[in-house]
């Protein structure tokens, strides 16, 4: 699994998404409102995560689906890498790719 520091949430679908970071025991609030073809960034530092815990996304779709990442990563405070969550679909058929 990649070792991650942050993890950036990209909106390439027709519509507005909001997103949190899930990891076991815990999970941040929603993020703000996503537009579309814009990137949310969550700084993994700032939300009180043990080091190499797996973290994973959750988004929602407004008006719409949720869905969770089956794609999980390790949180690693030293590391400088980012993982990307690319979204896509319509509210009703939201896609994580």
């Amino acid at each position: 699994m990649k070792k991650v520091s942050k993890i950036n949430c990209e909106n390439l679908a027709g519509f507005v998404m909001e997103f949190k970071v899930v990891w076991n025991g815990g999970e941040s609030g929603w993020s703000a409102l996503c537009q579309i073809s814009k990137t949310e960034s969550f700084d993994l530092h700032t939300l009180n995560i043990p080091a190499g815990d797996e973290v994973w996304i959750k988004a929602h779709a407004i008006l719409g689906k949720t869905i969770i990442a089956d794609e999980h990563v390790i949180y690693d405070p030293n590391s400088s890498e980012i993982a990307l969550y690319e979204f896509t679909g319509s509210p009703l058929v939201l896609k994580l790719s």
